[in-house]
Formats: C-alpha cells, sequence, structure tokens
C-alpha cells in the first residue's frame, strides 16, 4: 500500500515536471505584457475633465446643501430659545416645520450623493469601454499573446509593462 503511493506521487510529481517543462519552452515564444488599468484610466485626459467635472458638481451640491443646513440650524435655534414663550399649538407647529426641513435637507442629501455616484459609475463605465476596444485593438497590434493586469502579478519586469502606451492610446482615441 505504501510502496503504491509512493509510486503514485513520484508519477504524479514527473508529470507535473513535464508539464512545467513544456510551459516553459512554450512560453519562451510568448509575447507578455501588463498594464495598470488604474493607473492608465485615471491618467487619461478625459477621465481627469470628468473627474474636474464632478468635483465641481460637487462643490455646487456641498454649496446648497450648506444653505439649507444653515436654515435648519436657524430654526432649531430658534425652536430652542421660544420653547417657553410659544403656546403648545404654536410649539407643535414650529416642531413640524423643523422636522420637515430636517427631512428635506436629508433627501436632498441622498438625491446629492445618488446623482453624483452615477455620474460617477457613467464617467467609469465610458472610459472602461473605451479601455477594453483600446487594449484588444494594442494587442492585436502589437502581436501579444497575454496581458494582465498588474494586480494580478507579483513580480513583473517593468520592460513589460505597457500602461504608458495604453494612456497615450485612450487620450488619442475617441
Amino acid at each position: 500500500m505504501l510502496k503504491q503511493v509512493n509510486l503514485r506521487s513520484l508519477v504524479m510529481s514527473a508529470a507535473i515536471m513535464c508539464t512545467m517543462g513544456m510551459g516553459t519552452a512554450q512560453a519562451a515564444e510568448l509575447k507578455i505584457g501588463y498594464v495598470d488599468m488604474k493607473a492608465a484610466v485615471e491618467n487619461t485626459a478625459d477621465y481627469k475633465k470628468g473627474i474636474a467635472h464632478l468635483k465641481e458638481s460637487q462643490a455646487a451640491e456641498v454649496k446648497a446643501l450648506q444653505a439649507l443646513g444653515n436654515e435648519v440650524d436657524q430654526l432649531e435655534k430658534q425652536l430652542m430659545s421660544q420653547t417657553n414663550m410659544l403656546s403648545p399649538v404654536m410649539l407643535a407647529r414650529k416642531q413640524l416645520e423643523l422636522k420637515s426641513k430636517r427631512t428635506q435637507f436629508e433627501r436632498k442629501q441622498q438625491d446629492a450623493q445618488e446623482r453624483l455616484a452615477a455620474e460617477k459609475n457613467i464617467l467609469d463605465v465610458a472610459v472602461g469601454s473605451k479601455f477594453q476596444k483600446v487594449m484588444v485593438e494594442y494587442a492585436k497590434k502589437g502581436g501579444f499573446d497575454i496581458i494582465f493586469p498588474r494586480p494580478m502579478m507579483l513580480y513583473a519586469d517593468p520592460k513589460l509593462d505597457v500602461t504608458g502606451e495604453i494612456t497615450k492610446l485612450l487620450d488619442t482615441t475617441k
């Protein structure tokens, strides 16, 4: 039984070594590259322009929300300072008004976040689909067999990095 297991292990080891040896011989014929997809996309002019537009939109949203937030704060301060002077009916109305303003503020804040996230998603999809087309075209024209994404590797020779070339192609492709 022990001899049979050892023989089986020996045969499996030999098969793996033969496969690795053939893989190495074939790998010498392959043209391989890698790309840092995040850097390639984020360094394009279109992406930078889109992010700048998103930041401008976000700044405008923040400004509008700050104004509404200030209204909520003022209503809250008024209510706190007038609590003892107001009739129960007026106090209830002011509390209802404050609650309504808070709800309005929270909704506008959530809407702004969703709108900005949707715009960012549209930007990512647009640049991502362009990236995919450019990668396929680049690989075919360059005679590459495989182009790996950078995070998939523990180490790769920097001479295999095609990130800069892909960024340039993304900028020139419309």
